[in-house]
């Protein structure tokens, strides 16, 4: 279930995994996108970054492209190759720890500079949805806080929390 009230979303997200065999340690769950989606049907410039298993709907980028993972775009989330305002949605799940950096192959993801870096690429107004662990400090003076949604895959599983941010300057 999910609740819009007064500007303010929020929820639980029971995404089960069962029977659905995982492509990459810690993507998506199964029917995640499919309710992001639903928060934001009017985003058409989407970018999914890091990208992981996303493909479809969107831009995607990471740092590594081995078959499993494909992105349309190789690079940094930290130094990404765009001009400012080319989207009006980013999507992350990056990397939780260091461990996971390590079974990943990639250097430890660093959620404050990728934040400036979302900000400088997305459009005043344009959202930022991070799946993590835990929700990100922010800057209240450039970012709004206006969600926050658990996501559960099962029991003995982590519980992840989405956390939506709007842009406010440009």
């Amino acid at each position: 279930m999910t609740v819009s009230d007064k500007g303010w979303v929020y929820g639980v997200w029971y995404c089960g995994t069962a029977w659905t065999k995982a492509r990459l340690h810690g993507e998506y769950p199964a029917t995640f996108l499919k309710r992001v989606y639903a928060l934001f049907p009017d985003a058409t410039r989407i970018l999914h970054c890091p990208s992981g298993t996303v493909n479809g709907r969107g831009v995607t980028v990471d740092m590594v492209h081995d078959g499993i993972r494909v992105p349309q775009i190789v690079a940094d989330a930290h130094v990404l190759p765009f001009k400012p305002h080319s989207f009006d949605l980013i999507l992350a799940d990056p990397p939780y720890s260091l461990m996971d950096s390590k079974i990943y192959g990639v250097p430890a993801f660093r959620v404050p500079t990728f934040m400036t870096e979302a900000h400088r690429v997305l459009d005043p107004g344009g959202y930022l949805g991070i799946l993590h662990t835990y929700y990100p400090s922010y800057h209240g003076k450039i970012w709004a806080l206006e969600g926050l949604i658990a996501v559960v895959t099962g029991f003995l599983r982590v519980t992840r929390m989405f956390s939506i941010f709007r842009k406010l300057s440009p």
